[in-house]
């Protein structure tokens, strides 16, 4: 049994788990037609409000109204024993025909989001009707060995998907201090904290004691290590710019990258790939053509 807190990771998990929250934000961003570095916490509830049915209740262990009851559409109150309301931020339940999410709004407002996200995290990539289980994020306590994995991915997830890399480097390169990126994504201290920790270990490849000694400084306002990360974070970028972007015009009109196509193609019925396949092929879309053809055989096999 482990201790209930955040907990430094294994790159590769951090990297799995990096690459299943880019593919969500891809997702969204085609669906939403937003820009992933504009992507907020209430544009990936409202996604999940529009391809899942889910029911939010909110708790408390006195009667009051709902406090942030615009982050959600339709959400319940309900009174919860003071000991359950102390020790549990979040719960979900699945069930065949609602999965049921219930959040502590006795919280902070960006911890709030943060575990509409983490459960977000379990309905989406978890499985949850299959390995039947109920996910109860905990203030205090013990989660068991088995379930432990899970919390630490949707800790991360959640995290990723509350500021995305592309946003938390369009800020860092702005010169922007610790406290305007806080006030601009929404995250607490302690969250921004352990995103940018994460960030400059596992994308930018520093030490842990290195990582931690520029958020320490940047939180201080050290405007040295403000533009110091920034160079960083323009090294890394320059280095991925030699790749060359590929954009897509898809049928719906907007221009996405290859990575948002691949998943926006995923979600796409067979009758709908057809189309898309028309479209590319009318529109002399090579690339698209490949990449629905592509598609196609996937979903036959």
């Amino acid at each position: 049994m482990k201790e209930v807190e955040y907990r430094v990771v294994e790159s590769n998990v951090y990297k799995k788990c990096l690459n299943l929250a880019n593919e969500l934000l891809n997702q969204i961003s085609a669906q939403s037609q937003i820009p992933i570095a504009k992507i907020f916490p209430k544009d990936i509830i409202l996604y999940f409000e529009s391809n899942y049915d889910i029911n939010f209740s909110f708790f408390e262990s006195k009667k009051n109204e709902i406090i942030y009851k615009d982050l959600v559409q339709n959400p319940d109150f309900i009174i919860l024993d003071n000991s359950l309301v102390n020790r549990t931020s979040g719960l979900t339940v699945p069930r065949k025909e609602r999965t049921l999410i219930f959040i502590n709004q006795s919280m902070p407002l960006p911890r709030i989001k943060f575990t509409i996200l983490h459960e977000l995290t379990h309905l989406h990539f978890h499985k949850l009707e299959d390995n039947k289980k109920v996910f109860t994020s905990k203030f205090s306590g013990k989660y068991s060995d088995d379930v432990l994995p899970f919390e630490d991915e949707a800790n991360i997830i959640a995290s990723l998907l509350f500021c995305s890399t592309p946003k938390l480097e369009m800020l860092l390169t702005r010169n922007y201090s610790f406290y305007k990126i806080k006030t601009i994504t929404g995250m607490s201290t302690k969250g921004l904290h352990s995103r940018l920790l994460n960030y400059l270990h596992h994308i930018l490849g520093l030490s842990n004691s290195e990582a931690l000694d520029l958020v320490l400084k940047l939180r201080d306002n050290d405007y040295k290590t403000t533009i110091g990360i920034k160079h960083l974070v323009n090294i890394k970028n320059n280095q991925l710019r030699k790749h060359k972007t590929i954009l897509i015009k898809i049928s719906r009109g907007f221009v996405i990258e290859q990575n948002a196509c691949v998943s926006f193609l995923k979600n796409l019925s067979m009758s709908e790939l057809i189309n898309e396949l028309e479209y590319a092929h009318s529109t002399k879309n090579f690339v698209l053509e490949q990449l629905v053809m592509n598609e196609y055989y996937q979903k036959q096999q």
